[in-house]
């Protein structure tokens, strides 16, 4: 009896004592009671353009699991290589420019290559390697061209590098999901270089002493890279970046020769070429990572006179599966709403890319914790479960959302798929005590799933039915 008390006591001492360091290691962590809209607040400068940082530490991100970023490429501005410890969805804002990534595992599939003639010989000495290197001029992974509305899946470990090759910026915002087990790092954005540097550091990076980031290739011995790559001492120094700061955007003078195919038709701005899907075969190597979500003609809502909806998840990019993320285009006019929502079974980081909306949110108290204007370059989060409405206040309100789920879903609160149109009217009218009448009109005077107009009062009469 005594040995079985003891364990009791020692068992609930470790409760305790487990439950306490949590408690310190994580102190409010979601007290969400009080929202704000965010604005990049690092800059990292580049010599080719710059990238701004989110605080990856403010309680909305750091409670979601998000890290944001805004990339801005100068003209011949190029993106050089590297991979993150978190998968992300970026969305092309502004501009054009080409972009390629480096799948582990997966072959070159874009070659350039001389004619060889049928059974050429390696000469004597002469290494496979070498005789390969001299059928091809150049052989690498997939290049494909980006543009406005783009929206690009990148999981962990994969290194991306984009290029500008427009006459304009090129802006790009990117949301990585620090929270996905895929992370097995803490809640920390952590991009490793494969080029250039960071002269300024990982200013967001607590407890680490402040100083330059180098890339990869900076940590290992010269002796070691030169026998890793068969090359000299001199080339190996060179690719450590050590007395350059250029930063991990640079400018390329004169052509950026790389293999890639002709721009087709449609893409400089119209309307996007069809792609179809080959679900059964794809693989990692091959499957698609771009989707477009800026053309109305293949929007999931559009109202001419209100505006459009488009979302992307893993039924119409199956790479988001892996990633557990997906997205939600949304362009609406002046005086249109979208109905009040809440996300089901995901997070969101919502940003604007263009124009202002009125935005008021709802927590699990029945507190309203955000009733603000919100306007261009400007970052909300919108946790799971909260109620939400947008109004668009200027003559064009245009935002992205990154959600926290390969196939993020939403309940309305009003309208003709909401969670009101489902409940009796019965309890509509004990519930709020009103009358069967008023009830009925609760229930039945929005007839829209999505989009409605703002302006007006109370509408009379049998309501018109909209798509």
């Amino acid at each position: 009896m005594g040995r079985s008390s003891s364990l009791l006591s020692f068992s609930f001492t470790l409760f305790i004592l487990f439950h306490g360091y949590t408690a310190q290691q994580w102190p409010n962590e979601c007290q969400l009671d009080q929202l704000n809209a965010l604005e990049a607040d690092q800059i990292i400068e580049s010599e080719g353009g710059r990238i701004e940082v989110f605080n990856h530490h403010a309680p909305q991100l750091r409670c979601s699991g998000f890290a944001f970023e805004r990339f801005v490429i100068d003209p011949q501005g190029l993106y050089l290589p590297t991979f993150l410890n978190a998968g992300k969805l970026t969305f092309v804002v502004n501009g054009r420019g080409l972009m390629g990534r480096v799948v582990p595992g997966c072959a070159e599939t874009f070659m350039d290559s001389e004619v060889i003639q049928p059974g050429e010989q390696f000469g004597e000495g002469q290494e496979q390697g070498q005789g390969q290197g001299q059928g091809f001029r150049d052989m690498h992974q997939k290049v494909e061209h980006i543009r406005c509305g783009d929206t690009i899946a990148t999981p962990p470990g994969v290194a991306q590098w984009i290029y500008n090759n427009g006459n304009e910026p090129l802006i790009l915002v990117s949301a990585a999901d620090l929270a996905n087990n895929q992370n097995q790092l803490d809640r920390n954005l952590r991009p490793f270089l494969l080029a250039g540097n960071n002269p300024q550091g990982q200013k967001w990076l607590q407890g680490r002493r402040q100083q330059k980031q180098n890339n990869i290739f900076n940590g290992f011995a010269p002796e070691i890279l030169a026998k890793a790559f068969k090359i000299n001492i001199q080339t190996a120094r060179q690719l450590q970046n050590q007395d350059v700061n250029r930063g991990n955007i640079v400018k390329v003078n004169g052509p950026f020769g790389v293999i890639r195919p002709p721009l087709r038709r449609g893409q400089q701005g119209g309307q996007q070429p069809q792609v179809e899907g080959n679900g059964l075969e794809e693989t990692l190597c091959t499957m698609r990572f771009t989707e477009n979500l800026d053309d109305p003609s293949s929007a999931d809502v559009y109202k001419p006179s209100l505006g459009y909806i488009s979302t992307l998840n893993s039924y119409n990019l199956p790479i988001l599966r892996s990633l557990r993320l997906s997205a939600l285009r949304g362009s609406i006019r002046n005086n249109a709403m979208v109905l009040p929502q809440w996300n089901v079974n995901a997070n969101a980081a919502l940003y604007v890319t263009n124009g202002k909306a009125h935005i008021q949110m709802v927590n699990d108290n029945g507190q309203r914790v955000f009733d603000q204007e919100i306007s261009k370059g400007q970052l909300l989060v919108v946790p799971q479960g909260f109620a939400v409405v947008k109004r668009a206040t200027g003559e064009q309100f245009e935002w992205i959302e990154f959600k926290s789920h390969e196939n993020a879903q939403i309940n309305t609160l009003a309208g003709r798929t909401s969670v009101m149109r489902g409940l009796p009217l019965e309890l509509i009218s004990h519930g709020y005590q009103i009358s069967l009448e008023e009830a009925r009109r609760v229930k039945f005077s929005t007839l829209e799933t999505t989009l409605t107009h703002s302006s007006g009062g109370p509408m009379s009469g049998r309501p018109r039915v909209e798509a």
